[in-house]
């Protein structure tokens, strides 16, 4: 076995991968709502030999393939669950769920797992190590990962390496994203509570009205980044969600607001913690007002495995030479991967899927987004022949 012809297989795939996402497209499930998602994946998985596993994180599941030759254990993580937006693609898979669509690629990620089980159970007795392909729910709220992790996945999978791939409807099919290092932010879920007096909007001297200390807070904590963080490092503080009030007339007695800070290394992150609690406690003493905060962490920076993301690399340019391979990428956006690869040595890479039509290019979550389904093969491919890389030099 080699990679080509790991990658020629995977291209005979191409209308049953297209098939399984297309069915999930039409079928979008919330967080830890991914019933269906789950059955059909288990359902598929099974015809396939797999051993399947449920009960990790509510809707989540391992499906387990041990190949002939002893090797490396590795964890394959697929998101699966959707967004809160109403589809305006008018594709005619569309999703049959009004305010609920696939907009991030998770459909995709879905049938690039089923397409790598199918490669394992054709190429068992040519690879290396043991195959855990866990299917994950509530990647959106980053609380999927943690609940898999706290109902003892990796005491159950015992993984030496974890791989995730996401699609990138901004690039087009043959472009990969392979970035050793940090690649996506840490992101905090913060949440803020202002305590007033409400009153009649006539007589404010009369009330403590939180709206006005709100504005002043908001504007205060966007100079964290701007003032308290050096300008060569990265940050963002985001304020996106504001509630206070029910009639025009009345001052009311508090505003709740919500938002995430997001960074890279723990120094930025300790500034954000600081900075956040003194300007709240400074807002609250001008305004005389009270002011509760909470910042919990809702993923911390994903960072690659250098090692892994060589082997992906050498992996990539055997399948297909002309492949661009991205190595400095970065962003802000958060992924929940990154507590599995806290734990073990792994990446999570990107894979080209934008539409060959430039102006159907949309980002993650907008309600347009589409992919080149011609990207779930690559995506599948990479994964496996990277596995195969690893296992060739553990040996």
């Amino acid at each position: 076995m080699n990679e080509s012809s790991v990658f020629q297989f995977a291209q005979t795939l191409q209308e049953t991968a297209s098939q399984h996402r297309r069915h999930i497209h039409s079928n979008p499930e919330l967080a830890f709502q991914e019933l269906q998602t789950s059955d059909y994946a288990v359902s598929e998985l099974e015809k396939m030999g797999f051993e399947v596993k449920r009960g990790f994180g509510k809707t989540g599941l391992v499906a387990s393939l041990a190949a002939s030759n002893k090797g490396p254990r590795f964890l394959l993580r697929f998101d699966m669950d959707a967004l809160a937006v109403q589809e305006q693609t008018g594709l005619d898979f569309a999703s049959s769920k009004a305010g609920l669509m696939h907009a991030c690629g998770h459909d995709g990620h879905v049938a690039i797992g089923l397409t790598v089980a199918k490669i394992l159970s054709e190429f068992k007795d040519e690879l290396s190590g043991s195959f855990f392909l866990l299917f994950q729910p509530a990647e959106e709220i980053g609380q999927g990962a943690a609940a898999m992790i706290a109902d003892g996945v990796l005491d159950y999978i015992q993984p030496d390496y974890a791989l995730a791939v996401h699609l990138w409807a901004e690039e087009p099919v043959g472009w990969l994203g392979i970035t050793a290092g940090p690649v996506m932010a840490g992101s905090k879920d913060l949440q803020i509570k202002v305590h007033g007096i409400g009153g009649h909007s006539a007589r404010p001297h009369k009330a403590v009205d939180p709206i006005l200390a709100s504005a002043h807070l908001i504007t205060a904590l966007q100079s964290i980044v701007s003032r308290k963080i050096d300008p060569l490092e990265s940050g963002v503080y985001s304020i996106t969600q504001i509630h206070a009030g029910s009639t025009i007339n009345v001052i009311p007695d508090s505003v709740t607001m919500s938002g995430t800070p997001r960074y890279f290394t723990q120094e930025v992150e300790q500034e954000i913690e600081t900075s956040t609690k003194r300007i709240c406690e400074g807002i609250a003493e001008a305004f005389d007002c009270q002011i509760e905060v909470n910042l919990g962490v809702n993923a911390p920076p994903l960072v690659n495995n250098p090692a892994v993301c060589q082997a992906a690399q050498v992996a990539a340019e055997k399948i297909n030479p002309d492949f661009v391979i991205e190595k400095n990428l970065k962003m802000m956006a958060s992924e929940d991967m990154a507590l599995f690869l806290q734990r073990i040595p792994g990446a999570l890479f990107f894979v080209g899927a934008g539409p060959k039509d430039v102006e159907k290019r949309h980002a993650l979550h907008h309600p347009c987004f589409d992919i080149d389904e011609s990207g779930l093969i690559n995506a599948a491919a990479l994964l496996v022949d990277t596995c195969q890389q690893l296992a060739t030099s553990a040996e």
